[in-house]
């Protein structure tokens, strides 16, 4: 426990460290995206190769950076629609021409399941980073969304793994995380509801144009927090699944106590694409 509490207040300090001068200096972001594409790959094609020995390492790292094309329209001043235009067509040109096509034309069925495995790497990975991209880059006040999908998730984790300690009696899904119950996972969206509820109450709200009452625009924050901490554990469970698929326990050794970067992201990795569909909606709305 106190290793985790330590190795987590390190972290959370390098992750400041580089989110906050990056509402100053937006490209500091790409550093951050860089480092997280390139371990996330790293783990993921480690673990997956475990069953799929014959998935392509320089495709899938290739495919999974491409998660960086938005931040090309942030030079050219373009928007964010097309801006993700561009990558999810590029994205999905890229797989299809490199895991969907070789496979098809080989004669060995389990070439197809490692096409379908590194289809679904680069996935994973490129798409909550090219959605961060259009966050920080090529929307307003777009740094605001970032920080609430990428904090929230953790925020989540932390009371769900509390609550569940000391009130935890029901499991919610034993055949993949065993420790896991109904108590943790309602004490980390209540208190994530909250939260993100203070967020916008203090913060946000001099930074959008607000057109509701105050009451109702809380309320509305409160309820964004709690879909978020319910995508966020969804994604935990689904690495989780992964794990438990290639009998790993953790995604990597990086941090003592809690494991690789994957297992810290892979809540975020769900929860940025919906501050993506958060801020879209703000944008508009506005």
């Amino acid at each position: 426990m106190r290793q985790r509490i330590i190795t987590g207040i390190i972290f959370t300090i390098a992750v400041l460290a580089i989110v906050i001068p990056a509402y100053f200096y937006p490209a500091v972001i790409m550093a951050f995206t860089l480092i997280v594409s390139c371990l996330a790959l790293y783990e993921l094609i480690k673990a997956v190769r475990v069953t799929e020995k014959e998935i392509s390492v320089p495709v899938t790292v290739l495919g999974g950076l491409l998660g960086f094309l938005p931040v090309i329209n942030w030079f050219t001043g373009g928007s964010a629609a097309i801006g993700f235009t561009i990558y999810a067509l590029s994205t999905l040109i890229y797989c299809f021409v490199t895991t969907m096509i070789p496979p098809l034309l080989k004669e060995q069925p389990e070439a197809i399941h490692s096409g379908f495995s590194s289809c679904l790497i680069i996935l994973y990975v490129s798409f909550p980073i090219a959605c961060t991209h259009v966050m920080v880059f090529l929307i307003p006040k777009g740094w605001f969304f970032f920080v609430i999908g990428l904090f929230a998730p953790w925020v989540s984790d932390v009371f769900a793994y509390f609550t569940g300690s000391f009130f935890g009696k029901h499991k919610i899904v034993p055949h993949i995380s065993p420790k896991k119950t109904w108590e943790g996972c309602i004490g980390g969206a209540v208190f994530c509801s909250v939260l993100t509820a203070l967020f916008f109450a203090f913060v946000m709200v001099d930074v959008i144009d607000v057109k509701m009452p105050f009451a109702a625009f809380v309320a509305l924050a409160a309820f964004f927090g709690f879909i978020l901490s319910c995508v966020s554990q969804l994604g935990d469970w689904m690495a989780s699944s992964i794990k438990r698929l290639v009998n790993i326990k953790d995604f990597g050794k990086l941090m003592p106590g809690h494991g690789g970067i994957m297992d810290r992201f892979d809540s975020a990795f769900f929860t940025l694409p919906v501050a993506l569909g958060l801020a879209l909606a703000v944008t508009l709305g506005g």
